[in-house]
């Protein structure tokens, strides 16, 4: 890995990747939950990682050495999403030589000096316990802990780095699967409900209520199978601890839950033949 100690990351700035990393940056700063998002899109990117600036070797001949800084109980090395945020962390001097500019005047920022890596190969190289601050000290920093290293680290593993998973509802639920059977024989649309467990890596997990209806474009068949599991959702004694979500297959592309369900999914309703 090169050590750079002038502006000469330019050739690594910009670009498809880095661009999309920016975007996926600002989405998280609105919403944390999409973190994910991020993982995904930085591991196809580059991270700009800061060295020591004490005047002492950066590398021992085998590593190169990376500071580190404290967060809640954890060691996050610091690491920019471009030259550009990197560049603007540093502080700017005053510039004697620019008096003439008046009172305040500043010089150009120093690069600190600096290695320009592959996102995902820099994960590997991490201790298990350690994460990353992306962008620490400006606006959009976001930490990244251990397990989003983890994660960002199995890049082109596709078996380690299967977001989405599908599986059978958990065992507990068959009081909210009765009142929805009771408030869907009120919906004549509605043929038959399954239901699935949805966990999605660094996002969430919960149970996603699949129904069929005879025609999945209808808005008002689709609203008053909402408002059923809305309600009995709301009544069930002790409210599932797990966030619930509806889906209905048809209404557009098959996404995994519907390919679960209708793979492996019993339906727990079916409509009366009668």
């Amino acid at each position: 890995m090169m050590i750079v100690t002038d502006d000469n990351s330019a050739s690594h700035a910009g670009g498809p990747a880095q661009d999309a990393v920016e975007r996926a940056l600002a989405a998280v700063i609105r919403d944390p939950v999409r973190i994910g998002d991020l993982l995904d899109e930085l591991s196809r990117g580059r991270l700009w990682l800061p060295l020591p600036d004490d005047g002492q070797p950066v590398t021992d001949g085998s590593a190169v050495h990376l500071p580190t800084l404290r967060y809640l109980g954890i060691d996050l090395v610091p690491a920019f999403t471009s030259g550009a945020r990197l560049r603007a962390s540093v502080p700017r001097p005053r510039d004697p030589a620019a008096s003439e500019a008046g009172p305040g005047a500043f010089a150009p920022p120093r690069l600190k000096p600096h290695i320009v890596v592959p996102a995902a190969a820099a994960a590997r190289l991490l201790p298990a316990d350690v994460g990353l601050a992306l962008n620490p000290g400006a606006g959009d920093s976001v930490p990244v802990y251990p397990q989003g290293v983890a994660y960002l680290a199995s890049a082109g593993d596709v078996g380690s780095r299967s977001r989405i998973t599908v599986g059978p509802p958990p065992d507990g639920a068959e009081a909210l699967f009765g009142g929805i059977c009771s408030g869907l024989a009120a919906v004549p649309a509605a043929s038959q409900a399954a239901a699935a467990w949805l966990a999605v890596e660094l996002a969430g997990e919960g149970l996603v209520i699949s129904v069929t209806l005879d025609d999945p474009r209808s808005a008002q068949a689709r609203d008053a199978v909402l408002g059923v599991v809305e309600r009995v959702a709301q009544a069930t004694p002790c409210d599932p601890w797990f966030p619930i979500d509806v889906t209905f297959p048809g209404e557009g592309r098959a996404d995994p839950v519907d390919e679960w369900i209708s793979a492996r999914g019993v339906p727990f309703y079916r409509r009366d033949p009668a």
